[in-house]
């Protein structure tokens, strides 16, 4: 099981650092992307900011199971809202495909963090 935890924690860590880096650098995509759903590009840029703190809690939760659990729920309430942002977007199902597969890594990774 622990081999689990690592390679979902290093999946999820790896996606949502690619998605992070983007909003926090200013990449033109996601002002875009912000602008496309209706999200002020400040609160944008702050989420990006979110999912480098949920990286780092993650990883520091490889020692601190409790660290990780918290950055870990914390990165799935993310993606529901993510995913609930596009829908009401009206994105296609293909949009939503980066949100919903965090969503999936982050809560198999905080659920083999519990046991």
């Amino acid at each position: 099981m622990e081999t689990a935890r690592i390679v979902l924690a290093a999946l999820t860590c790896v996606l949502l650092l690619v998605a992070a880096l983007s909003k926090v650098t200013e990449q033109q995509s996601m002002r875009d992307m912000a602008a496309h759903l209706g999200v002020p590009w400040p609160r944008y840029r702050a989420i990006g900011f979110l999912e480098l703190a949920a990286v780092a809690g993650i990883v520091a939760g490889l020692w601190w199971t409790w660290l990780g659990v918290a950055a870990g729920a914390g990165v799935v309430l993310l993606m529901v809202g993510a995913v609930v942002v596009h829908a009401r977007a009206k994105d296609a199902p293909a949009d939503m495909v980066p949100a919903l597969a965090l969503l999936v890594l982050a809560a198999g990774y905080t659920l083999t963090s519990l046991r």
